[in-house]
């Protein structure tokens, strides 16, 4: 059997590293060119086309990713079996669902075929929620349904300065894996603030393309501009409702525009990792292992703990090695989930479920149920 080394690490050039810099410095503060150049000292035109040479032009996406803590949001994670009957219409039922109850992305997972869901539900109607999914369960939507409550939920910034912006390749030295990062295992969730429909706006916009202007989601909104840069100047910037600017450099984005996804395929293998009832000094310890590895996506933490790790392909032999070992200690409370990235979509927070007259998140149980009666009705007569 051939062998090959562990590492793939080689000088980086000083492009390279500035670029990670630039990285950094777009994680904390968006795309603020010209104040990203003052911190770097270094020209705005430069900064401007190294951003557009080495990111956007490698199809790097970047998203603004709301603090849903900040926005009294908690993370429920359900593991679906779709009923037979439903199951060819599971995902244009989740991207309904995003709409009308908080669903804010799906996951299809190999070879078994159930679905890892995910939606950010207000604090105080988590319960309601809860039995509002199990409602769904009853009518037969579902065959079988986990739902698992999580008390916040976060994506890592990227470790820039272990990623080669030149062949888009990630340099990582396997040796050190398992070598625990305290210091990122150490963060902790913010507290609520205050916000309204229109700063939800503007989140979802940048959500969606963090490099449009406020001059354009203005026009796109409809919304006075002077009112649009207060909100923003006064309400999402000083309250930190923007938690970081996430580069994607998985590559899988979806196009509003067109309401399609995109990925760049065969680059990653996802997994998603589930370890049940671990708390305390137990679940640092694993965190710090996750933490450690570049390659870590998302993390949930809370009764249990879960994290989405996309492992570059050339490494998917390291990356099931290296979860063996960190979850030896777990074996009976620890399972994962290979994730098919051409059935996995993300979406906004949809602030049509914020009701501005109550300052109030929404959920309407009769309603939805009704709606879903009918939905569920013309699907078993063929309509659907």
């Amino acid at each position: 059997m051939e062998t090959r080394p562990t590492s793939r690490k080689h000088p980086k050039s000083e492009v390279n590293e500035r670029t990670a810099s630039l990285v950094q410095l777009l994680a904390k503060i968006g795309p603020d060119i010209p104040e990203i150049g003052r911190r770097l000292g270094e020209f705005k035109e430069s900064v401007r086309y190294r951003y557009k040479a080495k990111i956007l032009d490698k199809g790097i996406a970047v998203q603004a990713i709301p603090d849903q803590e900040k926005l009294g949001l908690r993370r429920i994670i359900m593991i679906a079996e779709f009923a037979e009957t439903y199951a060819k219409y599971a995902q244009s039922l989740m991207a309904a669902m995003n709409d009308l109850c908080y669903i804010v992305g799906f996951a299809k997972t190999l070879p078994g075929g159930s679905y890892i869901v995910d939606a950010a539900v207000p604090k105080e109607l988590v319960d309601g929620y809860i039995e509002f999914l199990g409602k769904l369960k009853e009518k037969g939507l579902f065959s079988d349904l986990q739902v698992m409550m999580f008390d916040w939920y976060r994506n890592p910034p990227m470790r820039a300065e272990q990623y080669d912006f030149d062949t888009g390749r990630w340099d990582y030295d396997w040796s050190e894996a398992g070598a625990p990062d305290f210091e990122a295992a150490a963060y902790m969730p913010s507290g609520r603030q205050k916000f309204d429909r229109t700063d939800l706006l503007i989140m979802r916009e940048l959500h969606i393309e963090a490099n449009q202007s406020l001059t354009s989601i203005a026009e796109k909104l409809g919304i006075n501009y002077k009112k649009l840069a207060w909100h923003y100047n006064n309400h999402v910037l000083p309250r930190g409702l923007i938690k970081t600017y996430r580069l994607n450099w998985m590559g899988t984005r979806y196009d509003y525009a067109t309401e399609k996804a995109h990925q760049r395929s065969h680059r990653y293998f996802l997994v998603e990792l589930l370890v049940r009832n671990v708390h305390g000094a137990e679940l640092m310890a694993l965190r710090a292992k996750i933490n450690a590895l570049p390659f870590l996506w998302s993390e949930a933490v809370g009764e249990s703990y879960d994290a989405q790790i996309a492992f570059p392909i050339d490494f998917m032999n390291e990356g099931l090695q290296f979860l063996a070992t960190v979850l030896e200690p777990f074996r009976t409370r620890a399972e994962y989930f290979v994730i098919d990235q051409t059935n996995a979509l993300a979406f906004t927070i949809s602030d049509r479920l914020y009701d501005e007259s109550t300052a109030r998140w929404q959920l309407d149980e009769a309603a939805l149920l009704q709606n879903f009666d009918e939905v569920l009705l013309r699907i078993r007569e063929g309509r659907g």
